[in-house]
């Protein structure tokens, strides 16, 4: 795997055109990774993997509303009778 720095890619961003191996893309003052790289050539073999990781991503944002608060309890159930008596 090919280590490339953030200052490296915004001097010359075309580096990322000839790039055919998967790279890292480090911040070099914190020693940090900030990403891969993935060639666009190389996508279907990772396809499912993006899918599967943007659900589990979607999914932890998301996860509250599987089980909603306590005072919402019988919320619907409130709307729907008045709706019922105005009709």
């Amino acid at each position: 795997m090919k280590t490339i720095s953030i200052s490296e890619i915004s001097r010359k961003p075309s580096i990322l055109d000839n790039l055919d191996d998967v790279a890292q893309i480090v911040n070099k003052k914190t020693d940090e990774i900030k990403g891969i790289f993935i060639s666009a050539k190389d996508l279907p073999y990772v396809k499912d993997m993006i899918k599967e990781l943007e659900y589990q991503k979607w999914y932890k944002r998301n996860k509250g509303l599987e089980h909603p608060p306590k005072e919402f309890d019988g919320l619907f159930d409130v709307a729907i009778e008045e709706l019922g008596e105005r009709l």
